[in-house]
């Protein structure tokens, strides 16, 4: 009761208070399992229910996943809110406050250091080996790209042929999965072409239009003209599509993506669609998948995009544009982009370097 009355009482938007509900129910089928009352706190520290937890956070981790820092640190919160509540007994020390360097980027993409207080009971993850961009996520090759969108299309299902639809959108106009499972024909049809470059179309995204944007920013979807009436076109004409349509209520029909019950697409149900997807790619042996997630399309579109711009201008000129197509709401983020180019193409040539200098003729011929 007092978990949900804590959620209840969060001032925070819908995905977050759904993330908390689902650590703090894997807090609460933990205590179960050990028969422990969130309240166990004995003298001995090792004992405690909230150092116990960390442990099992700790020992059932890879030490990649953020899952078990980001476990820990709702369930932490959750407590600091319940001693202020006043539901917890003041004097108790559950923790030991210390303070820790957070990094970050600035708007103008300088790294800066502050420090943070947090508990003793934080986790620390490493990240995984990769280098990444927007949503800690590295992007696709472009052949990794088109291998994906080849088998939805080649292997055609009804899941299938929506996924391809989304992907396409996905890799095409970089719109997040909360932009594109909002769209509506009518948002399409209200398309203007750019008065810039009318081989692109706008169509109007954030507050008023219907079509969710992360951090309500307006501004307008670009779709390239081949993808706006590939989509279109799926709209009108796909079976797959309007056999939904007809099972949708009224307000949900002009959805442009309709789950096979006729509903709109939750988070849920969209990270279901991605798992099955993920297995049935592993089961064709297409094991580069094995980690797949609906934003790398969107990270794969933005680092593609900052690729070609950097190729004809200079970096002001390519923020300023992959910010506009990716609405994202603060310079520091588009500048990932760049910051992952420019560290690729380093890369590649220390590389090449390493290759010619300690690996010999033998395997230089090889490279070659």
């Amino acid at each position: 009761m007092e978990a949900h009355r804590y959620l209840s009482e969060r001032r925070a938007k819908a995905p977050t208070i759904r993330s908390n509900a689902y650590d703090l129910k894997a807090y609460a089928d933990w205590l179960e399992d050990n028969g422990l009352h969130w309240l166990h706190f004995p003298i001995r520290r090792e004992d405690r229910c909230l150092d116990r937890f960390r442990g099992y956070l700790i020992n059932s981790s890879n030490g990649v996943s953020a899952v078990p820092s980001r476990r820990m640190n709702a369930v932490v919160n959750f407590y600091k809110w319940a001693k202020a509540k006043g539901l917890i007994d003041k004097q108790l020390k559950m923790w030991e406050d210390q303070q820790v360097a957070v990094t970050f980027f600035n708007a103008t993409g300088f790294q800066r250091t502050v420090g943070v207080w947090t508990t003793d009971l934080r986790i620390p993850h490493r990240k995984a080996n990769v280098t990444t961009v927007e949503g800690g996520l590295w992007p696709l090759s472009v052949e990794d790209r088109d291998s994906l969108l080849n088998y939805l299309k080649r292997n055609a299902s009804d899941q299938n042929t929506v996924l391809h639809a989304m992907f396409a959108l996905g890799f095409f106009t970089g719109a997040r999965i909360g932009s594109i499972r909002t769209i509506r024909i009518e948002n399409l049809k209200n398309a203007t072409p750019d008065p810039v470059d009318p081989g692109i179309m706008l169509v109007a995204a954030g507050p008023g239009t219907g079509i969710d944007t992360k951090y309500d920013v307006a501004g307008y979807l670009r779709f390239l003209r081949p993808v706006y009436n590939f989509i279109v076109e799926y709209a009108e004409t796909n079976i797959t599509r309007l056999e939904r349509q007809a099972k949708a209520i009224k307000k949900n029909k002009s959805l442009v993506f309709l789950t096979k019950d006729g509903k709109p697409y939750s988070e849920g149900s969209i990270n279901t669609a991605i798992s099955d997807l993920r297995k049935a790619l592993l089961k064709a042996g297409l094991t580069q998948f094995h980690d797949l997630k609906f934003h790398q399309s969107r990270a794969t579109f933005g680092t593609e995009l900052a690729r070609e711009w950097m190729a004809y201008g200079d970096e002001v000129d390519a923020i300023d544009y992959v910010r506009d197509w990716l609405m994202h709401k603060n310079e520091s983020t588009t500048w990932k982009y760049i910051k992952f180019l420019k560290k690729s193409k380093a890369a590649r040539k220390a590389n090449k370097a390493f290759v010619d200098q300690f690996l010999g003729p033998n395997f230089r011929g090889k490279e070659e």
